[in-house]
């Protein structure tokens, strides 16, 4: 029987059963937003929902339904991007966060998929940990949720973000669509970006198998690259949580080894 289950799935009863039982809530954050031809353009809460699951296969507790809406990055130039007004996310993370921590839960993992949800989830955990002394708070991408114990670097659908892909839902991930020539209109009505706003790293040639990429060419990603990374933060976020647990109630026996 899993030790986790979906929030929006559960009954009254059976939530405040499961909170009582393991208070612990992880949050997926994501984006829509175009990922080169290879990947869904749901990639980054896709990413967060997947990784979220393994954490909490590990450590029990409920997984709330991913936020999808949220902005920032050099996206919104692309098709099939969809940026939001970032107030608007703000409040619905804070208020959202505030009320998950008012109904028991100590311990709040937000992981966000897309980079840019970094400033947003500063702005907004530094006062819910003020307000929240007794719990813990944990929040970031795999670059950062870790704090000073990860070194890890990311990418826009290139080889990190395709790896972890690779890994948490490849039957999502077609690397084949990067070796064919495309006739699909690629840009909003508005065209292309003018050069003078383009970003240096990111690839804006709609013939090139690289379009929309930042990073290490994505045909390099796999499978094992993407575990490899994947188990290390899960591993480190794993210690977190078991230390302030222990130190703070004993639901030892939710952690799956």
């Amino acid at each position: 029987m899993e030790n986790w289950k979906y929030y929006e799935e559960l009954k009254p009863d059976e939530l405040e059963e499961a909170i009582s039982k393991n208070p612990i809530a992880y949050w997926p954050l994501g984006l829509i937003e175009h990922h080169g031809w290879h990947l869904p353009i749901g990639f980054d809460g896709i990413k967060a929902k997947e990784f979220c699951k393994r954490l909490a296969k590990k450590n029990g507790g409920l997984i709330l339904p991913t936020m999808w809406w949220g902005g920032g990055g050099g996206h919104d130039v692309f098709k099939w991007t969809h940026y939001q007004d970032l107030t608007a996310t703000k409040n619905i993370l804070e208020t959202t966060s505030r009320q998950i921590l008012d109904y028991g839960i100590k311990i709040l993992i937000l992981f966000a998929g897309h980079y840019p949800w970094q400033k947003l989830l500063d702005d907004v955990v530094a006062p819910l940990k003020h307000d929240y002394p007794q719990t813990l708070i944990l929040a970031g991408t795999e670059i950062s949720i870790c704090e000073y114990d990860s070194e890890l670097t990311g990418d826009h659908a290139a080889k990190e973000e395709t790896s972890w892909g690779l890994s948490l839902f490849p039957n999502r991930i077609d690397l084949s669509q990067l070796n064919r020539k495309t006739n699909i209109n690629v840009w909003p009505p508005q065209g292309p970006p003018t050069r003078d706003i383009q970003h240096p790293k990111v690839n804006y040639d709609p013939t090139s198998p690289l379009f929309a990429q930042m990073g290490e060419d994505a045909r390099s990603a796999t499978a094992e690259h993407g575990n490899k990374v994947i188990n290390l933060v899960v591993e480190k976020l794993t210690q977190k949580i078991q230390l302030f647990s222990q130190n703070n109630f004993d639901h030892s026996n939710n952690r799956t080894d």
